[in-house]
C-alpha cells in the first residue's frame, strides 16, 4: 500500500521538502543527501492495527484508509493530484513538482520509480538525531560497502498499482495533465464530458426535435444507476441497502435512441450494405403503411385504435435504431472491411416477401466474418433474437396508449431490468466486431448501445442521487474497463481509491455513516474481477464525524502557509492530537474546523448586538430609560433574547437586560421555558 509521499518540491503547494505519512505500518521522514540521494527515516507507527480496515466479507481487501483535511485552498485536491500523476508515466503530466511514492510490500518498504538513489536507514531509534544519521551515511556513502546494517538501498515496487479518482464536484476546471493520460478518472467533470459527446449524431424525440443537453445528462446518469441497481453487486450483498437504504425505481420511462446514419457508407462491409440497406427500406415502407391500420370513429374523428398504433411504430423504430448503431459501430476505423460478409449478399429479391422484422433476424443470423480459415459470425443470433422477442411480447401486452409512443415505453422494475440486461448483452456482442490487441478492447470502440432510461416515480433526495451517482460510476466504469468482457485497461495488483469530498451532500447521519458504509461496499465491486485486488482508500474531507473514525496517524492536517500550504507535524501545537472515537464537539471546537465559537456568523452578530445595546445603555439615565424609542428597542432585544437556543447564552442575556431595565415578568418567563423545555426532553 501507498505509505507515505517525499514531496521536495512544488510550485504552488509548498516551498520546502514535506512529508505525507498515510498511517501505515511506519512513519517516515526523510533526509536529502544532495539532489541526487535520499535517506528514508522510518520508525514503527504504534497506532497500526493489521487489517483494521478490512471489515467486508468481499475476497477483496482494504489495506488502509486515510484522510487530508484542511480549509479550502489549502490544496487538498492537488495532493490527491500528486498521487494520480504518480502511477502515470508521462512526462507531461505535474511538471510542478517533484514527488516520490513510497510503498510497503509484504512489511518492506519500496518506492515507485523514482530518479534519486534512496536508502532506507536501519537503525532508526528514536535517540539517534538526523546529523547522526547523515554523518553515518556518509561513511557508507564515500567507503561504497555493499552489506551495511545501517543501510540499504530500496527496490522499486513490484506490485502494479493505480489510482482511481472520484469527485463529486462540477468546477470545470478540467487538469490538462491528465485530461487524456488518466483513464482511471471517473469524476463528474469526466462523466459529463463523456456523457455529451457525439450528439450531433444522436436521432431525435418524437416530435423530431434535438433532446436538451440536462435530458441526455438525466438519461446516462438513471442509466447508470438503474444497471447498478440490477446488477449482482447490489442485489446480492444486502450491505447497500441496510448501510444507506438506497431507493428502488419501480418504473421508467424507456426511450429508444437511434443514430443519425450517413449517406454514404465506407467501413461496413461491401457483401453487408445491400442487406442492411433493405432492412431500413423495409422499416420506412412499413412506417408509411401506418394509415392502413388505423381506425377512426367518422362522427368525432378520433383515433379508435391509438395505441396498435403506437405499438405498430415503436415496433419498428426499434429495428432502426438497433441497425443504426451496427452501422455506426461498422463505420469505426476495423480491419473487416472486406471479410465482412453473408450468403448472396446482392440477391435481395428473395427477400421481396420478408417483413422488415424477417430479414433483421435473417441478417443478424447469417452475417459471419471470413478470413483465411476463420469463419465466425459477426453477431449472437441468440441473445439479440432474444432481445427483440422480449420487446415484441412487452410492447404486444401494452393496452395504455399514455404508456407507449412511437419512441417510448413506460415499463415497470421487473421488465426493465430484462430489457437492459439483454441490452447490455447486444453492446458487449458489438463491443467484440474488432479484434482486441494483448486482449485489451480500444475505448474508441465502446457503443451506448441504443436505449436511454428515465425514471418516473421516485425523486431522489440529493444525498440519495450523491451516493448513488458515486456507486453507479464505479460500477460503471468497472463494468466497461475492467471486466474481461469489455477489458479496456491492464488488470492491476492495487487500486488506491482517490475519493475527494465524495461526501458532498450527505445529511449528517449520512456522514456519520460514510466510513462505515465505504469499507463494507467499496471491496464488493472488484469482486468480479480477473484479478482480486488489494484496495487503499484515500479521502478528503471537511467533516468531523468522518474524523472521529480515522485514528489519529491516518489523517493529514494541512494548513495555509502564506502563500503555499504545510503538512502539520505531530509536534505542532495546531494539530488535533485525538480523532478516532472522539467527541464530534470537541473536533468541531478546536480551531481547525471553525475558529471564534461553534455557532454561525449571523447569529453571533446578532448577540452581539444585543450586548452591545446593553452595555451602551448603561449609564444612560433615568429619563432616556423611559422614553419612547428606548422601550421600543427594549422590547425589540427581548424578543431576539427569546429567539436564542443556548440556554446559557439566553439566561445570560436576559439577567443583563434585567439587571438594565428590572422585569420580574420577564426573568420569570424565560426560567420558566427553559424548565418546561427540560421536562420535555427527559419525556
Amino acid at each position: 500500500m501507498l505509505a507515505s509521499i517525499y514531496l521536495e518540491e512544488h510550485e504552488y503547494l509548498t516551498n520546502e521538502p514535506q512529508t505525507i505519512n498515510f498511517g501505515g505500518r511506519y512513519l517516515y521522514s526523510f533526509i536529502k543527501y544532495d539532489d541526487a540521494t535520499l535517506i528514508v527515516r522510518i520508525t514503527v507507527n504504534p497506532k497500526y492495527v493489521d487489517n483494521f480496515f478490512n471489515v467486508s466479507k468481499s475476497k477483496c481487501k482494504v489495506e488502509n484508509l486515510s484522510a487530508i483535511v484542511g480549509e479550502n485552498g489549502v490544496g487538498k485536491s492537488s495532493f490527491l493530484d500528486l498521487i494520480r500523476g504518480g502511477f502515470i508515466n508521462n512526462k507531461y503530466v505535474l511538471p510542478y513538482g517533484n514527488s516520490t511514492l513510497f510503498f510497503e510490500e509484504e512489511n518492506e518498504v519500496k518506492v515507485l520509480s523514482s530518479n534519486k538513489n534512496i536508502y532506507l536507514a536501519i537503525e532508526t531509534e528514536e535517540s539517534k538525531t538526523d546529523a547522526d544519521i547523515l554523518l553515518d551515511f556518509v561513511f557508507f556513502y564515500i567507503l561504497k560497502e555493499e552489506n551495511s546494517t545501517k543501510f540499504k538501498k530500496l527496490r522499486s515496487i513490484e506490485k502494479s498499482y493505480n489510482s482511481i479518482y472520484f469527485s463529486p464536484h462540477l468546477d470545470l476546471k478540467y487538469n490538462n495533465d491528465f485530461i487524456e493520460v488518466d483513464k482511471y478518472d471517473i469524476s463528474l467533470d469526466q462523466f459529463i464530458k463523456k456523457d455529451l459527446e457525439n450528439l450531433e449524431s444522436k436521432g431525435t424525440t418524437e416530435n423530431g426535435w434535438k433532446f436538451p443537453l440536462h435530458v441526455e445528462l438525466l438519461f446516462k446518469n438513471s442509466m447508470r444507476q438503474i444497471e447498478f441497481m440490477n446488477s449482482s453487486v447490489f442485489k446480492d450483498n444486502s450491505v447497500f441497502r441496510s448501510v444507506f437504504n438506497l431507493p428502488y425505481y419501480e418504473y421508467g420511462l424507456l426511450h429508444f435512441r437511434d443514430i443519425i446514419i450517413p449517406q454514404n457508407l465506407h467501413n461496413t462491409p461491401s457483401h453487408l450494405q445491400p442487406v442492411i440497406t433493405n432492412i431500413l427500406e423495409k422499416v420506412e415502407s412499413e412506417n408509411s403503411n401506418w394509415h392502413l391500420i388505423k381506425k377512426f370513429d367518422r362522427d368525432t374523428r378520433k383515433v379508435l385504435n391509438q395505441v396498435e398504433v403506437n405499438r405498430y411504430l415503436l415496433e419498428r423504430f426499434v429495428i432502426k435504431a438497433f441497425i443504426s448503431v451496427v452501422i455506426n459501430q461498422m463505420e469505426k476505423e476495423n480491419t473487416w472491411l472486406e471479410e465482412g460478409t453473408i450468403e448472396n449478399p446482392y440477391d435481395m429479391k428473395r427477400f421481396e416477401d420478408f417483413s422488415a422484422m424477417d430479414l433483421l433476424y435473417h441478417f443478424i443470423k447469417e452475417s459471419f466474418i471470413e478470413k483465411a480459415d476463420i469463419k465466425k459470425p459477426i453477431f449472437d443470433y441468440k441473445e439479440i433474437i432474444a432481445f427483440f422477442d422480449k420487446i415484441r411480447s412487452i410492447i404486444s401486452k401494452e393496452t395504455d396508449e399514455n404508456k407507449i409512443k412511437k419512441q417510448s415505453i413506460l415499463l415497470n422494475l421487473n421488465d426493465l431490468e430484462k430489457v437492459i440486461h439483454l441490452h447490455k448483452k447486444i453492446v458487449l456482442n458489438l463491443l467484440h466486431y474488432y479484434p482486441s490487441k494483448e486482449g485489451l478492447i480500444d475505448e474508441g470502440d465502446y457503443s451506448d448501445g441504443f436505449i436511454s432510461f428515465r425514471p418516473t416515480d421516485k425523486n431522489l433526495s440529493s444525498g440519495e442521487n450523491a451516493l448513488l451517482n458515486f456507486f453507479s460510476k464505479l460500477y460503471d466504469f468497472i463494468q466497461s474497463k475492467l471486466i474481461e468482457d469489455s477489458k479496456l485497461l491492464p488488470d492491476k495488483d492495487c487500486y488506491v481509491l482517490l475519493l475527494d469530498e465524495a461526501d458532498l451532500g450527505f445529511h449528517p447521519i449520512w456522514k456519520k455513516r460514510y466510513i462505515s458504509a465505504i469499507l463494507n461496499t467499496l471491496p464488493y465491486f472488484f469482486d468480479s474481477l480477473k484479478t482480486t485486488p488489494e484496495l487503499q482508500i484515500i479521502i478528503t474531507t471537511h467533516d468531523p464525524l468522518t474524523l472521529s473514525d480515522l485514528p489519529n496517524n491516518n489523517v493529514i492536517f494541512l494548513q495555509k502557509d502564506g502563500d503555499f500550504c504545510s503538512v502539520i507535524t505531530n509536534g505542532n501545537s495546531s494539530k488535533i492530537k485525538k480523532t478516532f472515537g472522539a467527541n464530534i464537539s470537541d473536533l468541531l471546537a478546536h480551531s481547525f474546523f471553525v475558529d471564534e465559537g461553534l455557532i454561525g456568523d449571523f447569529s453571533k452578530s446578532k448577540i452581539n448586538e444585543i450586548i452591545k445595546w446593553i452595555n451602551r445603555n448603561k449609564e444612560s439615565s433615568p429619563s432616556k430609560l423611559m422614553n419612547l424609542k428606548f422601550m421600543e428597542e427594549l422590547s425589540h432585544y427581548k424578543k431576539l433574547i427569546s429567539l436564542i437556543d443556548e440556554k446559557v447564552v439566553k439566561l445570560k442575556l436576559t439577567e443583563m437586560i434585567t439587571d438594565l431595565v428590572p422585569d420580574n415578568d420577564y426573568y420569570n418567563q424565560i426560567i420558566e421555558e427553559e424548565i418546561r423545555y427540560l421536562r420535555n426532553k427527559k419525556k
